[in-house]
């Protein structure tokens, strides 16, 4: 839900081409960040949560036009750094399989980066006020629905700068026929419907995320233990 569903040349070009200076600054400074860290288990890992991402993205939610990511979870998982590269990688592979336009790479990106690295930090925070196992789970659901919601809040953000016609949005058949039905027009219904929708995806990816981290505190506490941190 997180991503921008726009064809090539809708957005301006001042607004896709910072999205993509932006993202290779992000990658750059994620590549550093990964200099210390165990790659040798790092790299596969990403891959995999890569791979996972994009096989869960096809799983749409359909009344709702809500695609679920799982970004959040690979934060978690991975850490800041390799969970922001994955979540790119995971992009690409969106990108290849005709699930979005190259202008855009970068901005989406940015999106889907954040959420994995908001997932490592509030995470991370939580598990320090819920330190029993039941707690990183209950810690999973509250941060995949927070930085969910950051996140689309973000999108909105981008959405409002770069476009005056909300219909060109790629949100689903139901969802547009929902905002000719509503009274008000323009961005504001627009948002309005992305939220109401969304808050009900947030719960949904929450708690799959939960019982994920559930089953991994059961069968492999370590990836939940100690993710690359950098």
């Amino acid at each position: 839900m997180t991503h921008i569903m726009v064809p090539d040349g809708v957005l301006p070009p001042w607004l896709w081409i910072s999205g993509w200076l932006l993202l290779a600054i992000a990658i750059a400074a994620a590549i550093w960040g990964t200099g210390e860290s165990d790659r040798a288990r790092f790299i596969p890992l990403a891959g995999v949560m890569a791979a996972v991402m994009t096989i869960v993205m096809s799983l749409e939610i359909v009344p709702l036009a809500y695609e679920p990511h799982l970004t959040v979870l690979s934060g978690i998982v991975l850490g800041p750094a390799y969970g922001f590269l994955a979540a790119v990688v995971f992009n690409i592979l969106r990108l290849l399989l005709g699930d979005g336009s190259v202008t855009l790479l970068g901005l989406n990106g940015l999106l889907l980066g954040a959420e994995a690295v908001g997932g490592y930090y509030v995470f991370r925070a939580l598990s320090r006020l819920w330190p029993s196992p039941p707690g990183s789970v209950a810690g999973a659901v509250v941060t995949t629905v927070v930085v969910l919601a950051a996140a689309t809040l973000l999108f909105l953000g981008i959405v409002g700068l770069g476009l005056t016609d909300v219909h060109e949005l790629e949100l689903g058949e139901e969802v547009i026929e929902r905002a000719g039905e509503a009274e008000g027009s323009g961005f504001v219904v627009f948002a309005q419907l992305v939220l109401a929708l969304a808050a009900i995806g947030w719960a949904i990816e929450a708690v799959v995320t939960g019982a994920i981290v559930a089953f991994l505190r059961a069968v492999r506490p370590t990836l939940l233990e100690s993710p690359a941190s950098t």
